[in-house]
């Protein structure tokens, strides 16, 4: 392993010397390994002084399968790249591009929900279950939605192919957005440097070498064998061509330029045309279809070869269209991208290295010195077969998260076609029909990866949601209207970027997609204290999430106020007549609703609304029942008690008054906090199989809410062997089915996002949290964690913070106030606490164990506790 480590710094040592500057694109350097490697070698010796590079992952061998490569994106493009030395493939994609065969079909149902809650409010559940069934479907009997499809592959053949080649590196610079391919072969070294640039809309990939006129090879592209998609293609000497046609109509194109210099480009081959008996049957029914891990069209695409070059960049864009009116040149608005972007091909790199970083560097954590000179996948193995999470692998497990967010979640320049949220995958998908098309899960997916946003200073990701909020606006007054017979909106539990999906039996009786969406942005709000985007934004969904609820709630026989139609995602009830989802109120129900409306009368005070507006909400929450705590102590699943199908259940759908929600804390709600503790180890004590990735975050991030440091480290050091591959994606399910933990698709390596990025809260709230108008400093610090710093992380109020711990105390803190609001932080015993604003000092007082002090506008402050 030694001898690894020194081949690949060596190599990096000699790219920094050896690689010649370019005229295509000057900075050929790698800072963040130069920065972060400072090293002498000879034949024999090499010293290392320092190697802190939680923001690089690397491996020392290519990607095997499409999970294991190494993704790039702009939050419209993404690529996953292989890395192989002689036959690199990079799997494409862009946001906007999903199937659009499925449209939104009344259901009629509203002049059946009388009925239906009759039932249910006298405990007929089945005759209930029964009249719905009528017209909704059986779950797993319907097409939900359009799913998310891959665009094509970008494939580059070395000549000629060495059989074999040494000094291999593959590195991921997160702080730079680029992956980088290093190898060397028959005494020549080879670098490749992939990324997506925001600025210019363009995927680049530029390729290097350490002796003049020694590249050579071809560049293709091709897509998978796709029966319901006709693709064709053409090649000239510059230019590598492909369009798609779905068929629904749905079309698309992705354009190739290959820039080089020092030899000659010619044509290779000039049409892509798949063989109709190659062509795979059409896939009736509902079964996902996985791709085979295999660079499948490697042979088949048109192809421009490269000859004796010095260098090449290879230029793609990728048009939709949505792009324009149909039958518009989408492969004239790729060129013309590409041409903007070659235009600027001196700067485009670094231009991109500024803009990834300055978004990327507003947060930072250190957990260690990070001396460990593994790569990241032997990091991984040895953390899972020695159960133990290291510091750096926490780190930059941390880090990737806000990578993959900043990667797939970014809105688009000015002019462009709104970015569509962050999906199952984020934007990075092979799979013609991927496990859940893709899709927007409404109960617990969509909203996991964006409530650490904000906190993680990221809080700009959030635009692309509210957008896509709003667009689905009309259609979820239909769905109110159509299903439930009520006004406002109802999203129910799936979408696509344009539909609200289709709803089986369980989705049925959850209605309260849009309602959790909304407390995410409220939060997001609660960040930013911008009243323009409340009044014009925000205040507008409230208002008609909650005019749904107020025609939807109805009298028990108790005088509450509740959902007759209610449902806790996804727990079926035991003991019916077939699987079944219906329930009294269940708890994410009410704890949502009673969400709704506090906000409701907060923006509606806040901005001055009509009194009798507020009245009226004022009214409605005092008769929607709190949430039922057990005899045994533990926080129900539902208003009435229900025999659980699955007492371990993925799902933690009654605690999300803990985690994202804001209403149960030790501080305030003693008695919730405890109960929610109680019923999270009864999910945990009925065993593991039934849990999938984001059922170990969100554990971590509840735990460490409840002030449980030890506890939350070791959910997250649980899921390293049964969940984190070796790139630091996390898998939806047990793709091994050893470990425990669901396991649907046997051998398949399934990355789904939410887990990704919901670790950065998980990770983050050990050491750092806001809730309740308090700031919290390493409020469930782990005994592993004793020593770090964190900068640039945003808190509730308009606030920056910034703090070091060192052997488990607080050393100190900075507090950057963006508004002017009081500052409110928890008192954990800081007797020799100081606050220092350009060294004056600020009077602070203490109230119930809070410590407070006023704020100006704009300035900084300095905490100092020893």
């Amino acid at each position: 392993m030694l001898r690894n480590v020194k081949c690949y710094l060596i190599l990096v040592i000699a790219a920094l010397n050896v690689f010649p500057a370019a005229s295509i694109g000057n900075d050929l350097k790698h800072p963040a390994i130069a920065n972060n490697v400072i090293a002498k070698a000879n034949a024999d010796t090499l010293q290392l002084l320092d190697v802190h590079n939680g923001n690089v992952i690397w491996s020392s061998s290519p990607a095997k399968e499409w999970s294991e490569g190494y993704p790039v994106g702009n939050g419209r493009l993404g690529g996953m790249v292989l890395g192989s030395p002689q036959n690199e493939r990079i799997a494409l994609n862009h946001d906007l591009l999903w199937r659009q065969f499925w449209t939104y079909q009344p259901r009629n149902t509203a002049e059946d929900i009388k009925q239906i809650r009759a039932y249910n409010l006298s405990g007929q559940w089945d005759k209930g279950d029964e009249l719905a069934l009528r017209k909704i479907p059986f779950t797993g009997n319907a097409i939900y939605i359009n799913p998310y499809v891959p665009a094509g592959d970008l494939y580059i053949n070395m000549k000629p192919n060495a059989s074999s080649y040494e000094n291999y590196s593959r590195v991921l610079d997160m702080e730079r957005g680029i992956v980088e391919i290093n190898y060397q072969t028959n005494n020549i070294s080879y670098k490749r440097e992939t990324y997506a640039s925001w600025k210019y809309g363009v995927l680049v990939t530029h390729l290097t070498t350490d002796r003049a006129g020694t590249l050579s090879g071809a560049v293709s592209l091709s897509r998978l064998l796709d029966p319901e998609c006709t693709v064709t293609g053409y090649a000239t000497p510059e230019w590598v061509v492909m369009k798609g046609a779905f068929e629904e109509g749905r079309a698309f194109a992705v354009v190739a330029k290959i820039v080089q210099r020092g030899g000659r480009l010619t044509t290779g081959k000039k049409e892509l045309r798949h063989a109709p008996e190659d062509m795979p049957k059409k896939d009736y029914g509902l079964r996902y279809v996985f791709s085979a891990n295999e660079m499948f069209g490697k042979g088949d695409g048109a192809s421009a070869c490269f000859d004796s070059s010095d260098e090449v960049m290879i230029l793609l864009a990728i048009a939709i269209d949505d792009e324009g009116q149909k039958g518009e040149d989408l492969i004239g608005k790729c060129m013309e991208r590409i041409a903007k972007a070659e235009k600027n091909g001196k700067t485009i790199k670094a231009d991109h290295v500024d803009d990834f970083k300055k978004i990327y560097n507003r947060v930072s954590l250190q957990l260690s010195e990070n001396n460990n000179t593994l790569p990241t996948d032997l990091l991984v193995r040895k953390s899972a077969s020695e159960n133990k999470l290291p510091a750096q692998l926490l780190e930059q497990m941390f880090n990737m998260s806000r990578y993959l967010a900043i990667s797939s979640g970014r809105p688009q320049p000015q002019g462009q076609l709104a970015k569509a949220p962050i999906n199952l995958q984020g934007i990075w998908n092979q799979d013609r029909r991927p496990a859940w098309d893709c899709d927007y899960h409404l109960d617990l997916n969509l909203e996991m990866s964006y409530w650490p946003l904000s906190m993680l200073n990221l809080g700009d990701l959030m635009v692309p949601l509210m957008d896509w909020a709003e667009r689905l606006k009309a259609g979820g007054r239909v769905v109110a209207r159509d299903m439930y017979g009520s006004n406002g909106i109802a999203f129910g539990v799936v979408a696509d970027y344009k539909n609200i999906g289709n709803v089986d039996n369980f989705a049925f009786f959850w209605t309260g997609g849009a309602a959790w969406i909304a407390q995410v942005l409220w939060q997001h709000w609660k960040y930013t204290n911008d009243e323009t985007f409340l009044k014009n934004r925000l205040y507008p969904f409230l208002v008609e999430i909650g005019a749904f609820y107020e025609d939807f709630l109805v009298k028990d026989h108790h005088g509450q106020l509740v959902p007759a139609l209610s449902a806790s995602p996804e727990m079926a009830i035991a003991g019916r007549e077939r699987m079944s989802f219906s329930s009294s109120a269940s708890t994410m129900d009410l704890e949502l609703i009673i969400d709704i409306f506090n906000n409701l009368i907060e923006a509606g005070t806040i901005l001055k609304e009509n009194p009798a507006k507020i009245k009226g909400w004022r009214n409605i929450l005092t008769k929607v029942p709190l949430p039922r705590i057990n005899a045994d102590g533990s926080l129900s699943e539902w208003l009435e008690e229900h025999p659980m199908l699955d007492s371990g259940h993925r799902h933690r759908s009654p605690l999300i008054g803990l985690v994202p929600g804001e209403r149960i804390s030790y501080e305030h709600t003693r008695a919730y906090a405890d109960a929610a503790y109680k019923t999270l180890l009864q999910r945990n004590e009925h065993g593991r199989k039934s849990t999938q990735s984001f059922t170990f975050v969100w554990d971590a991030q509840m735990l460490a809410r409840l002030n449980k440091g030890q506890e939350a480290y070791d959910e997250l050091k649980r899921m390293i062997p049964v969940h984190v591959l070796e790139n630091l994606l996390i898998t939806c399910n047990d793709w091994s089915g050893a470990r425990g933990g669901l396991a649907w698709f046997k051998d398949v390596k399934l990355f789904q996002i939410e887990a990704n990025i919901a670790a950065g809260a998980a990770i983050i709230e050990m050491f750092f949290q806001d809730r309740q108008g308090v700031l919290k400093f390493i409020p469930a610090l782990p005994a592993e964690l004793p020593d770090g710093k964190v900068a640039g992380l945003r808190a509730r109020g308009g606030f920056e913070v910034g703090l070091e711990w060192k052997e488990g105390k607080m050393m100190s803190a900075t507090i950057e106030s963006r508004d002017g609001k009081e500052c409110r932080f928890r008192d954990d015993g800081f007797e020799k606490l100081k606050i220092l604003n350009n060294n004056m000092e600020v009077m602070f007082q203490r109230e119930n164990g809070v410590i407070v002090f006023k704020t100006g506008k704009g300035k900084k402050y300095a905490l100092n506790f020893l």
